[in-house]
């Protein structure tokens, strides 16, 4: 058996399972009808990673979801003390009879079970009522020789001088660091400066060290969730934000339906010095068939093939995935030649539909967005809008429409308008060859009122 297939060490990665109460609807998370009942979908996951012979599961916090929605009985620490232990007993069910270790911090969500020093009136924190271990706000674990460091919400400045030690004790091998808050200056960086400011100075030093957060809930399509710097005085580590497993977000308000559904994972493995990641994507047969329009019972779950290209480095060796090196080596992605769009008007909005943009070949840049925009006669541009792509399976996925669309809003009636679609990758660079639309509004309606 090759090297490939058979690693050192594997590890899966599900960050943000946000595992709510059973059978209950969250607006805010969830689509029109979404149940937040995430353990099977949870369930389903780990049952697929078991197939694959993971040796550690790592959640980089928000195990729980910790929100009442107006409830009177329970309080949102309550459910944060279920839902922790929720997630605890599907891991067990899931691998009783296995090796493979479970390695999970307090996110801010989940947080809210810490001050329960006592569960019920017994002598157990939370903590070790759901995974049969004493509390520290420092969590070591060694997986087949590797060691990997967790610390829990707030406790960040603490990991220090563990990591250190860890690092320096074997240069040659990959140390795992795993914090809740996103590490400043590295990856996405979506959310203030005060969460996490701290995360980057226990790891800077050390290149054999693979930081891992999650909490941005930004999409795997998102080539700027995995990092590192050839700058000889930038921090020395690789950093990756983990997605979510339970609703992709984006930079700058990208909306897409899917991500309120999406089931994300990272699948790492060690062989050596050589680090490979898998991105992956669970969808259950309820959702790909409600994607073709059709209507079924959930009953199962699917792993996608990744969301574009695996991600490969060496430790200690190049360093591929700086920022401004692949933003060098990037190419716009551009629609076919022969692509045309479609428009339903209103008569101060339009739906403007167009099809997906040519896949890119590039393992490094994979098509991220669309963005459009109406221009007036002025050649102003007065209306913006923008999707992120399917988080999950390239554009040739026979289950998606091969069609997309963005609303433009704040249209003046019965008004002509030149409309252009860019496709556009993570760094920001926009197709050379737009789909233009030229249309024009619906008239105002006239309503009488008698």
């Amino acid at each position: 058996m090759d090297k490939k297939t058979n690693p050192d060490l594997r590890i899966a990665v599900i960050s943000d399972p946000h595992l709510g109460f059973t059978g209950h609807i969250n607006p805010n998370y969830y689509g029109l009808s979404q149940q937040g009942d995430q353990d099977k979908w949870f369930e389903y996951a780990l049952r697929y990673l078991k197939e694959k012979g993971i040796d550690a599961l790592v959640i980089p916090g928000d195990m729980a979801n910790a929100c009442s929605y107006g409830r009177k009985d329970m309080t949102s620490a309550d459910f944060a003390v279920l839902e922790m232990a929720r997630l605890a007993k599907i891991f067990r069910s899931v691998f009783d009879g296995t090796d493979t270790k479970l390695v999970t911090i307090y996110g801010n969500h989940d947080n809210l079970a810490q001050p329960r020093e006592k569960l019920n009136g017994g002598s157990s924190s939370p903590w070790e009522e759901a995974f049969g271990e004493p509390y520290t706000h420092i969590v070591e674990k060694e997986v087949k020789g590797y060691s990997f460091i967790g610390a829990n919400w707030s406790y960040e400045q603490e990991a220090a001088e563990i990591i250190k030690r860890e690092a320096l004790k074997n240069p040659d091998k990959p140390v795992f660091y795993i914090q809740h808050g996103e590490i400043k200056g590295t990856t996405c960086d979506t959310h203030n400066e005060s969460l996490s400011s701290v995360g980057i100075n226990n790891v800077r030093d050390y290149d054999n060290v693979i930081a891992m957060f999650g909490h941005t809930h930004c999409p795997i399509t998102n080539e700027c969730t995995i990092w590192q710097s050839k700058d000889p005085t930038a921090p020395k580590c690789t950093v990756l934000s983990c997605s979510t497993f339970n609703y992709a977000d984006s930079v700058g308000d990208l909306v897409r339906g899917e991500n309120l559904m999406t089931k994300h994972a990272l699948y790492l493995t060690v062989t050596g010095k050589e680090i490979n990641i898998e991105r992956l994507s669970f969808w259950t047969d309820e959702m790909l068939s409600l994607a073709k329009g059709e209507k079924t019972e959930q009953n199962m779950s699917k792993c996608t093939r990744s969301a574009g290209a695996d991600w490969h480095f060496t430790l200690g060796g190049e360093r591929v995935y700086d920022f401004e090196y692949r933003k060098s080596r990037a190419i716009a992605p551009e629609f076919p030649e022969t692509a045309v769009a479609g428009l339903c008007r209103g008569d101060d909005y339009v739906v403007i539909f167009f099809p997906a943009a040519i896949p890119l070949d590039r393992d490094d840049d994979i098509l991220h967005s669309y963005y459009a925009e109406a221009i007036d006669e002025n050649g102003e541009v007065v209306s913006r809008g923008q999707i992120c792509t399917e988080y999950h399976v390239d554009h040739s996925a026979d289950y998606f429409s091969p069609y997309y669309q963005i609303v433009l809003t704040g249209l003046k009636p019965d008004t002509s308008y030149t409309f252009k679609v860019y496709a556009r990758d993570c760094f920001g660079k926009m197709s050379e060859r737009p789909v233009i639309h030229y249309g024009k509004t619906m008239k105002t309606k006239n309503w009488i009122l008698k």
